[in-house]
């Protein structure tokens, strides 16, 4: 992973603006209600799943999220967890991402984190 690379929240530069049920640190906004998510102004089409899976990863940028949470956000109480199925999704996310900066990183046997590329 490269070393420029650092958790969203601890961009120096960026504020972290969540009002009502939108994140917006002036680069990664995610409207959680309106199922929106933009990237430097412009907007990621995101199927449902992983627009859940990115809006439960920007509501804690903070820390590591667990893997059985992103999977209850996601799926609710329909599904038995799944790892690999888990995993699929957030490779399909990982490519779509990868463009604007974005990256999940990979706890091994805990969860995921968002980080987001130094300003350019």
């Amino acid at each position: 992973m490269p070393a420029e690379l650092t958790p969203i929240a601890r961009l120096t530069h960026r504020a972290r603006n969540v009002v009502g049920d939108v994140y917006d640190d002036g680069y990664l906004r995610v409207e959680h209600d309106n199922y929106y998510v933009a990237c430097g102004g412009s907007t990621l089409q995101l199927p449902r799943k992983e627009f859940l899976i990115v809006s439960r990863l920007a509501r804690n940028p903070e820390r590591i999220v667990a893997s059985d949470e992103i999977w209850r956000h996601a799926w609710g109480g329909r599904a038995a967890f799944n790892a690999e199925s888990l995993h699929v999704h957030i490779y399909r996310l990982r490519r779509k991402l990868a463009p604007h900066g974005l990256q999940i990183q990979t706890m091994v046997n805990v969860g995921y984190r968002l980080l987001l590329a130094a300003p350019r």
